[in-house]
């Protein structure tokens, strides 16, 4: 059995909290998620989502990729998303995330909660085209 909360901010203003999926209380509105879509048409190419915000972080909460008809039906492609210092670099500071996905399949990663690093580039790459993808998340103000 649940019991209601009312939080006061202070200034006489009161707050209905609630407890997301994952167990986070909320006392105030969700962001809402941005999207970002890339064809990731050419193999080993870098391809970016997401740019730095100063005084920002970026949370990624979900990917969806299709992998269309060119992906060889005899072997999966590796797709990866990851951080990196430039929007067209294909060097991986950090990977966030990494999957395997056959031709003419569609693969949904979520719910997610990741972080990432201030200041750096969310990019993604595929070893073999097309891949088409988006990723969601929003950016988080710090301090």
């Amino acid at each position: 059995m649940g019991h209601k909360v009312n939080i006061a901010d202070g200034t006489g203003s009161t707050f209905r909290a609630r407890v997301t999926p994952y167990g986070q209380v909320v006392t105030a509105p969700i962001h809402y998620d941005d999207t970002a879509f890339n064809n990731m048409g050419t193999a080993d190419t870098a391809y970016n989502f997401y740019t730095p915000r100063a005084g920002h972080r970026f949370i990624v909460t979900g990917i969806i990729s299709f992998a269309d008809k060119n992906v060889s039906d005899a072997t999966d492609t590796d797709i990866s998303l990851y951080e990196s210092s430039t929007a067209a670099s294909t060097t991986e500071s950090k990977i966030l995330v990494e999957w395997g996905q056959a031709q003419l399949t569609t693969v949904y990663i979520g719910p997610l909660n990741i972080i990432v690093t201030e200041g750096v580039y969310i990019n993604g790459k595929t070893g073999d085209d097309d891949v088409h993808m988006t990723v969601t998340g929003y950016y988080l103000k710090t301090g």
